[in-house]
């Protein structure tokens, strides 16, 4: 899975939000694979992105459902939320 930076990040948070009750230890991560690709899930094209294993592996399964997401594709889209 590919994922931005804004993306990976907000997904660690929130596992660990859940996960753990409280934000994560470590915010920033160091990414070893970034390349210019297409996030897989905002859709921001063009932009670098990692794998999630730099993101230590986030639930992806929260972010999915969250309003965050949706705003971020929203925003992607240009108020066209279809691909949400």
């Amino acid at each position: 899975m590919n994922v931005c930076r804004q993306c990976g990040l907000a997904g660690n948070t929130l596992t660990c939000l859940v996960k753990y009750g409280e934000l994560p230890k470590q915010a920033s991560f160091s990414v070893s694979t970034m390349h210019e690709g297409i996030c897989d899930i905002c859709l921001r094209t063009n932009v670098p992105v990692c794998e999630d294993r730099d993101c230590y592996y986030p639930n992806w399964n929260l972010l999915q459902k969250s309003a965050w997401r949706k705003a971020m594709r929203k925003s992607v889209n240009g108020g066209n939320n279809h691909a949400a």
